[in-house]
């Protein structure tokens, strides 16, 4: 069960109807600190709208950074039935069962512990990294493939 006010969070940056919101709402959003943030934006880890009024974090770079930070069944729990009508089909989660060596599990685990996730989060931080290595193959192979990897957009 998700708590609250992460449920919340979430529901915010997928369903909010406006382009845009400000910075420190941003911040909030994510669960970031300000430092946090302040360090993301000097990175250039996000891109900013910039307006004659202000500085502004873009809904996709949200979306986007929302799927770096929670595994997609936590997105899905948060949006519940709206998930349908805002997620794309392709990134949609799906049970998939596997056997594995326990030395594999057990790493599985142990990264998930360390990343304050889940073994579905690293098994799908990992799958990424695989798939942007592949992604011309997979993008020929697969239909959907390439918008999948491309959403929020």
């Amino acid at each position: 069960m998700l708590e609250p006010d992460l449920i919340s969070r979430i529901r915010h940056i997928f369903l909010h109807p406006r382009p845009h919101v400000s910075i420190s709402q941003a911040t909030a959003l994510l669960g970031w600190s300000r430092r946090r943030m302040s360090e993301a934006i000097e990175a250039g880890e996000v891109e900013l709208w910039a307006t004659p009024v202000g500085k502004w974090f873009p809904r996709a770079e949200m979306m986007a950074k929302a799927l770096e930070i929670w595994p997609m069944h936590v997105i899905e729990e948060a949006l519940g039935d709206d998930a349908d009508g805002i997620l794309p089909q392709a990134i949609r989660s799906a049970e998939l069962r596997v056997r594995l060596p326990r030395h594999h599990i057990d790493m599985l685990e142990y990264r998930a512990e360390q990343r304050e996730t889940t073994v579905s989060g690293v098994l799908e931080r990992e799958l990424d990294g695989i798939a942007s290595a592949h992604i011309e193959e997979l993008t020929a192979a697969l239909p959907g493939f390439a918008e999948a990897m491309a959403w929020p957009g």
